[in-house]
């Protein structure tokens, strides 16, 4: 109940307040139109005025860049606004008969703020230089006001017909562009702040019926243009509300709409940053430029086995670096930190429980928007079992190069006398035949003798056959060639 009341209460405050501002214009008007005319006039260049003053000293870190194309449009459009004001029929500034002057004044000022309604609405959040903007706008006003005083500017009143063609179709064709202009902001309504969006098009509304009354009037002082006054400065005041109130008022949803936008789309990309790194099989570890950790990854919590929350705010080269590698390892943590990325690094790391690990790892500087050092960023891999199972590939290719050294083998043709059975060596030399097979292979000769050569050499002291000394003889049946 509170708060409705409260609404009830600003609504009310505020028909009271358009309540005494048309009642003391239509004093005006009772005392005189010049009055009222110039009362209304001078609003709306205020207001013009302050949305320039706004838009041009926001526009360094204004967020909407419509508000500044409107703040520069506006000005020139205030230009415009205030030589109809001295231009019109009675002040007496210009030495012009007629109300043609005032009447071309403000056709043009007309033209020029629907125009650059319609060019806001199309180029929505995207931004342009201010200073070329307001070079731009001056040029054509400039040209505009030459045309105009120079008398190539079509005439809009004639005392003998009223308002010309030129002049009513051209408002008409105001109408049309401004309708344009807010079917484009219509659509582009997710760009824009919700609150601005409809102050924007109630004021094109109410400008589009000012317009529209502005038809319908047969001479200066008429009530249509009156009433055109009046919807015109309701127009007005809706655009200082969306340009300047709005703005001052809620800088966060307005000036910093779009920053708003880009922290919601930084959160989310940050959130799969994180989840990309905590699933990541190897580990990251994120390091304050005093070597505090401020990131530990899933897979940096697998290998050294300490949760993220217990490493958090704690030195890295105490907990997971060994005494004596600290030295080395922190100047390669300040060359990185430096600008000179490390590569491909191997270190021994130390887990929760003391056991060593070989980690493979890389080390490059994170830096901030104005390129100072935030920190540095660590990814590597465990290659402990690797470089154990090249250790163990290592042993085994030894052992097996001294197997093969000790192990010697006989191959290919052997020249050997057919007589005394000697056999010739690489050198050209004969070798009795137990001596090359020694220095060839791995085996040993031990002299015996056969029955036959005993038979043969002894037969003192190996009588009888030989045939049946030798079971190899008795087994095949044949008779010994020495017999």
């Amino acid at each position: 109940m509170p708060a409705v009341d409260s609404a009830s209460t600003r609504l009310i405050r505020i028909a009271v307040s358009w309540l005494l501002l048309f009642t003391g214009l239509h004093l005006a008007v009772l005392y005189s139109y010049n009055l009222f005319h110039g009362l209304a006039e001078i609003f709306a260049v205020v207001v013009a005025c302050g949305i320039f003053m706004v838009a041009w000293n926001t526009r360094s870190f204004n967020r909407t860049p419509y508000l500044t194309f409107l703040g520069v449009a506006y000005l020139f459009v205030a230009v415009l606004d205030l030589l109809h004001t001295l231009a019109y029929q009675g002040m007496g500034v210009f030495h012009y008969p007629g109300a043609n002057l005032a009447t071309q004044l403000w056709i043009a000022a007309r033209y020029l703020e629907a125009f650059s309604l319609l060019a806001a609405s199309l180029l929505a959040l995207r931004r342009a230089r201010a200073e070329l903007l307001l070079a731009l706008y001056a040029v054509v006003t400039a040209l505009v006001l030459w045309a105009v005083f120079s008398g190539l500017f079509p005439v809009c009143y004639s005392p003998a017909v009223g308002l010309t063609p030129f002049k009513i179709y051209s408002e008409y064709l105001i109408c049309l562009t401004l309708v344009a202009a807010a079917m484009i902001f219509w659509r582009r309504a997710a760009m824009l702040d919700r609150t601005v969006l409809r102050l924007i098009l109630a004021s094109i509304a109410c400008t589009i019926a000012s317009e529209l009354s502005f038809t319908l009037y047969i001479h200066a002082y008429g009530l249509a243009n009156q009433i055109g006054h009046y919807l015109k400065i309701i127009s007005f005041y809706l655009i200082y509300r969306a340009s300047v109130s709005a703005s001052l008022k809620r800088p966060y949803e307005v000036l910093f709409r779009d920053l708003g936008v880009r922290e919601q789309r930084l959160r989310a990309s940050e959130g799969r940053l994180r989840a990309i790194l905590g699933n990541a099989a190897a580990l990251v570890i994120f390091l304050a430029p005093d070597w505090k950790m401020h990131e530990f990854n899933l897979g940096a919590q697998e290998i050294f086995g300490w949760q993220r929350r217990e490493v958090l705010a704690r030195d890295f080269l105490s907990v997971l670096i060994p005494p004596e590698q600290t030295g080395t390892v922190e100047a390669l943590l300040r060359q990185s930190l430096a600008g000179n990325p490390q590569r491909q690094i191997d270190t021994v790391m130390l887990d929760k429980d003391g056991k060593a690990h070989h980690i493979l790892w890389n080390c490059t500087r994170l830096d901030g928007s104005q390129e100072q050092a935030l920190g540095l960023v660590i990814s590597g891999l465990d290659i402990t079992v690797r470089i154990e199972y090249a250790k163990e590939r290592e042993k085994l290719i030894k052992s097996l190069q001294e197997a093969l050294a000790q192990v010697k083998t006989l191959s290919g043709l052997l020249p050997i006398c057919s007589h005394c059975k000697k056999i010739r060596d690489d050198s050209g030399y004969w070798r009795q035949i137990e001596q090359y097979v020694e220095n060839h292979s791995q085996a040993e000769f031990s002299h015996s003798m056969c029955p036959q050569c005993a038979h043969k050499l002894y037969p003192e002291y190996f009588p009888g056959p030989a045939a049946e000394a030798s079971p190899r003889l008795k087994k095949s049946g044949n008779p010994p060639k020495n017999r």
